[in-house]
């Protein structure tokens, strides 16, 4: 065979090889190195406790099949893996101190619309005001309750699994747009074959939920500085406001899934 012969099969090759994503042995990518993703910070010291183990996907079919190389037979298909059934997330009040968070093991097929009514029971709020959810640049919300600015989706047709469908994804979630409630969940854990996949359960958390309409964080962090004076007319006020005593680091972990249970 010919160097001119040869030269050519060879740029063949490279062509294909380019067509199907591979690259040759020690041909640099192109580009420069994409970074590595970015650290997350989104609630204060101290962090809530991590999960215990390793952070790997529970009980994961195998991997889909490699790019085929240059030259081999075509590659049968392989059924599509099914979705994870349950996502393991943490949520935190974004800029509460002491912080408010809770760790939730709820189904990947549950909407967004059932996610907000069982953040609503873990945290304790009250469900009287509106919210949203924010993932990326697309707003998921009510349509017929938000409809001076509709929302770019529905929270009653998306998935948790389709907007958030890795490990380490983030959305957030917005509650009480007087207030201003701001809230990060974060995917910590998906698993496969889970016998209690439509099962909703708290598995720990931190804090107590702030009183509603007492002006977002700022105002939350008056009501606080105001309780730990323990005296004058504005304590007694506030005091008869809240109806008794009441205690920022409290929470309930017994008492939080009950109330999830009879949500369902």
């Amino acid at each position: 065979m010919g160097d001119d012969e040869r030269r050519r099969r060879q740029e063949r090759a490279r062509a294909r090889a380019g067509r199907l994503g591979i690259r040759p042995v020690g041909e640099a990518a192109p580009g420069p190195a994409s970074p590595g993703p970015p650290t997350l910070r989104y609630f204060p010291q101290p962090a809530p406790p991590p999960v215990t183990g390793p952070l790997h996907v529970v009980g994961a079919p195998p991997p889909g099949p490699t790019a085929p190389e240059v030259g081999s037979p075509p590659q049968v298909a392989r059924p599509v893996a099914a979705p994870p059934t349950r996502h393991q997330l943490l949520v935190t009040l974004i800029d509460s101190d002491p912080l408010v968070w809770r760790r939730l093991a709820v189904p990947g097929t549950i909407t967004l619309a059932k996610l907000h009514r069982v953040l609503q029971t873990a945290l304790g709020w009250t469900g009287s005001h509106l919210h949203q959810f924010v993932v990326g640049d697309t707003v998921y919300g009510a349509p017929d309750l938000l409809i001076d600015d509709p929302p770019s989706a529905s929270t009653r047709r998306a998935r948790l699994g389709q907007v958030a469908p890795g490990i380490d994804a983030t959305l957030r979630y917005a509650y009480d747009f007087g207030d201003g409630w701001d809230h990060l969940f974060v995917v910590e854990r998906l698993r496969w074959h889970d016998p209690d996949a439509q099962g909703t359960v708290c598995l720990a958390g931190g804090g107590a939920c702030p009183p509603e309409d007492c002006g977002g964080i700022g105002g939350y962090a008056d009501l606080l500085a105001t309780l730990r004076r323990g005296r004058g007319q504005d304590y007694r006020e506030l005091l008869a406001w809240l109806g008794g005593p009441f205690d920022p680091t409290a929470f309930d972990l017994a008492a939080t899934n009950r109330a999830l249970t009879r949500r369902r």
